[in-house]
């Protein structure tokens, strides 16, 4: 009794056809192998909280992170929008400095009041250029920046140096849950030329070096 078997090939064209051939028993038995696709493991959806369609949520959640971060910079910081710092930052926001006392962070939109308050005072025409800006993961980025700032005010107890520092720096900033307002500012920046004359007055010898070798005592 003879039985069919079916066979794959592929067409000149890449399509595959199928057809049935007779056995016999001068027919060989064997399989056919499948081809093999190589799979990924399935991954358990990312947990994210928010608040519009998930059709749009990839694009909403990086676009509103952005603008945000432009309202920072080009606002609040270089334009010294200070009546913004209740939209931007969250009640718990800290802001860390860590050239200038990481130790002791600025706290909520009124400390950011104040931090600006001081910052244009002794900058008035404080700048800030963002280069670039990339996702971390989806509740903050890095803000990637140059800037200029001249001392034309007191600066931590200190005179108006009239120097004029080009500066530049990452930004990471983190936010909230539902991407509305940030909740974290960590700053890595260059120094002003304020910043490394009152380090030299703290550490006489040294200047930075000596600082970071007491701090790993």
């Amino acid at each position: 009794m003879m039985n069919s078997m079916s066979m794959a090939r592929c067409s000149p064209m890449g399509a595959t056809a199928r057809f049935s051939i007779k056995k016999t028993q001068f027919t060989p038995s064997f399989v056919v192998p499948k081809k093999h696709v190589a799979r990924r493991a399935p991954h358990a959806a990312m947990q994210v909280k928010a608040f519009k369609e998930n059709s749009q949520l990839q694009d909403w959640r990086v676009k509103d992170m952005v603008e945000t971060c432009h309202k920072y910079f080009v606002d609040f910081l270089s334009k010294g929008a200070i009546d913004l710092a209740e939209d931007l930052f969250a009640d718990d926001c800290e802001h860390v400095d860590n050239v200038w006392d990481p130790a002791h962070p600025t706290v909520g939109p009124a400390g950011m009041r104040h931090y600006l308050k001081d910052l244009r005072t002794a900058f008035p025409d404080f700048n800030i250029e963002i280069q670039e800006i990339a996702t971390c993961d989806t509740n903050s980025v890095w803000v990637l920046y140059e800037g200029s700032a001249t001392g034309l005010g007191e600066y931590h107890g200190h005179r108006a140096s009239h120097h004029t520092s080009n500066f530049s720096g990452i930004n990471i900033v983190k936010f909230n849950a539902d991407r509305s307002k940030i909740s974290q500012v960590q700053v890595y920046r260059s120094p002003f030329a304020e910043d490394r004359e009152e380090l030299k007055e703290k550490v006489p010898e040294g200047g930075f070096r000596e600082l970071r070798l007491k701090r790993l005592v």
